[in-house]
């Protein structure tokens, strides 16, 4: 694991326990929560990491057992990766994060970029995914460019960048309860790890040369969430994306952005829960969440 860095120390998470899982020797951060229930794997966006789902995972606290994971490269997680870094290459890395986590299967819940990677993990290992959801995801059948000047400011100028993110945040810290100085801490500060620009230059070209995925290939039952007030994915791809998986369901939110899963997390987990339960049961369904959904 990462030879710079041979005994990381973790960070401070006061929202889940967390802990380094080593994926064929890349170091891989994850935060957990519950005890008890079905296992939910939690993907966040690009130039994001694992707290992108805090506000969230405290709605769903009682009812899943749940990993967000800080996906290599961003967050806590290495900046030396071992293997590539196409979207192809992610998908294997999450077989390897369900292994370490103990875990035969998972629904997993994708966010953005992460939404693009879960359809991979979906198509490529079915036997390892249960249902899929997805919010606001990209449409990996299509090439996916990225930048990263936000990113470089947040590793020149973190005060500056802190600033920045705590203003952008302010919605996304009311619903996590938090203040908005310490939500933007925890997107900022990962930034200052060592190696973080040069990761960020191998990302941006490796990534580019990602495969387009065929999404008639994805058999999990699946969930869609549009924000109908999109600017980052548009509504019309997320709607493409639903319409492409075979009996996917799309539920699109009038006046929702792209961080619906941060700013409006009780509507977004309501969603998450209910679809996860209509096989499984009401006493495994947030209280009104099938209602909502239908």
């Amino acid at each position: 694991m990462d030879p710079g860095e041979p005994n990381p120390e973790l960070p401070r998470v006061s929202w889940g326990r967390n802990r380094y899982l080593d994926v064929d020797g890349e170091r891989t951060h994850v935060v957990e929560r519950g005890e008890r229930g079905p296992r939910v794997l939690l993907l966040h966006g690009y130039a994001s990491n694992a707290q992108a789902w805090r506000a969230m995972i405290d709605h769903l606290e009682g009812t899943f057992q749940m990993a967000a994971v800080d996906l290599v490269g961003f967050g806590w997680s290495t900046r030396h990766p071992n293997g590539p870094l196409t979207g192809d290459a992610y998908a294997e890395r999450l077989v390897g994060i369900l292994d370490g986590l103990g875990w035969a299967r998972a629904h997993v819940v994708g966010q953005s970029w992460g939404g693009g990677l879960a359809q991979r993990l979906a198509a490529a290992h079915p036997d390892r995914v249960d249902r899929l959801v997805l919010v606001a995801t990209v449409d990996p059948s299509r090439t996916l460019w990225l930048g990263s000047a936000g990113l470089r400011l947040g590793i020149r100028f973190p005060f500056l960048a802190r600033i920045a993110v705590g203003r952008a945040q302010r919605f996304a810290a009311r619903a996590a309860g938090v203040r908005a100085r310490e939500l933007a801490r925890g997107y900022v500060d990962p930034l200052r790890l060592p190696g973080t620009g040069a990761f960020l230059d191998r990302f941006l070209a490796e990534h580019a040369t990602s495969s387009h995925l065929d999404l008639r290939r994805i058999a999990s039952p699946t969930l869609v969430i549009g924000p109908l007030e999109d600017r980052v994915v548009l509504p019309e791809i997320t709607r493409s994306v639903a319409a492409r998986i075979p009996g996917a369901r799309y539920v699109g939110l009038p006046g929702a952005g792209h961080s619906v899963a941060a700013e409006a997390p009780d509507l977004v987990a309501d969603l998450i829960a209910g679809f996860l339960a209509e096989d499984l049961g009401d006493r495994h369904a947030a209280p009104g969440a099938a209602s909502r959904l239908r």
